[in-house]
């Protein structure tokens, strides 16, 4: 299969160092050819890089039932991917909607939810963070798997914020934050002949560049693909990481509060030293975003 046309380009368009949000190369992830070869990834049992393994994501739920609310709190989880939490917490009596920009990952979702008898208790369907309408509101929300970290650092304040005011009073945000990659600072680059990859089902020489800029905390991983017709595509994923310190911070302008943060899935406290985190947090009635929500309320708006 050939490569999408949006991501075919001349190697002389290339820049010599990838460029953060290069939008000639940044991925779509809501391309559906896209989609539907990631979804193959997000199944794929020998490998954690689109879902984690379904051994993994067992504990996780286990962890997860410890952090949300009692069942059958009716929870949103944001960039769902193909329901892999989802539709197990589902399983636990919680009613769960799911929003990704992947098509083919919601219609996964759906059918893991048939399948596991749960579909009455879920309802997904492609949507975005950045653009999310005023209802419903949950009583939680879950981010899992760094899902904001691939957007500018606005978007993913506009993000913070609709998911905030999405959130009923006492309810409460998880969310999984990278602190820094599994790469020192500085650039690596790496070839390989590979039979297939998410740029195309057909053999290739894969080049690959990753870029961990530790001042500006960002990590942009760039893949070219080069086919035997000559044909060149290009891919490249832009992660605007967030420092320890940031996270209150962000989150406080968004209109929430950090209640807890804890090293990864453990139950130990989270600290600088972390390579990633799971933050729980509550809306601040008492910030200013809070109150310029409640402001703009029609009257007998609920």
């Amino acid at each position: 299969m050939a490569p999408p046309v949006a991501l075919v380009r001349r190697l002389s368009r290339f820049s010599a160092w990838p460029r953060p949000f290069d939008p000639d190369a940044e991925l779509d992830w809501s391309d559906p050819a896209f989609s539907r070869r990631l979804l193959a990834e997000h199944l794929d049992q020998t490998h954690d890089g689109a879902s984690r393994r379904r051994t993994l994501i067992e504990r996780h739920v286990t962890r997860l039932r410890q952090l949300l609310p009692d069942p059958p709190a009716h929870l949103l989880d944001a960039g769902c991917g193909p329901g892999l939490y989802a539709v197990p917490l589902a399983g636990l009596g919680y009613r769960v909607d799911g929003i990704d920009v992947g098509p083919a990952v919601i219609r996964h979702a759906r059918k893991e939810a048939r399948a596991n008898g749960v579909a009455r208790l879920t309802h997904f369907e492609v949507g975005d963070v950045r653009n999310l309408p005023a209802e419903p509101r949950y009583d939680a929300i879950l981010l899992i798997y760094y899902v904001l970290e691939n957007l500018t650092a606005s978007r993913q304040a506009s993000a913070l914020r609709r998911l905030a005011a999405r959130l009923r009073p006492g309810g409460r945000l998880v969310a999984e934050f990278r602190l820094r990659p599994d790469q020192p600072p500085g650039r690596f680059s790496a070839w390989e002949v590979a039979d297939r990859s998410l740029l195309g089902k057909r053999r290739q020489l894969l080049l690959s560049d990753s870029v961990y800029d530790r001042a500006r905390n960002l990590f942009i991983l760039r893949e070219v693909a080069v086919f035997p017709d000559g044909s060149v595509a290009v891919q490249q994923t832009t992660s605007r990481l967030l420092r320890f310190e940031e996270i209150p911070v962000v989150l406080a302008r968004a209109g929430m509060r950090v209640i807890h943060t804890f090293d990864a899935w453990t139950r130990y406290p989270g600290s600088p030293l972390c390579d990633s985190v799971v933050v729980v947090a509550e809306p601040d009635q008492g910030s200013p975003a809070s109150t310029r929500r409640a402001g703009s309320r029609r009257p007998g708006s609920g």
